[in-house]
């Protein structure tokens, strides 16, 4: 398996196109901790960036956890 991440952060309005989510969502997804975010120091007014990196990594891992930890056999290997 291979996974693409185009960058390793998004904004959040970047993320909410890209997901179909609410911007509310996602805040709340990263109140809750769920989605990881670029740190900032204190006083910044940068914009919030999300992790894409920690996104693909828990699919990766979520995808593994259902299919038991079983790696897929590719067409011809025994």
């Amino acid at each position: 398996m291979q996974i693409n991440i185009d960058t390793p952060y998004v904004t959040i309005s970047e993320l909410v196109r890209r997901s179909g989510q609410s911007d509310s969502a996602i805040r709340n997804e990263i109140e809750l901790g769920h989605f990881l975010t670029r740190p900032k120091q204190p006083g910044s007014k940068s914009a919030v960036l999300v992790n894409m990196v920690h996104l693909a990594i828990e699919a990766a891992e979520q995808a593994e956890r259902v299919r038991g930890g079983k790696p897929k056999s590719k067409a011809g290997e025994a």
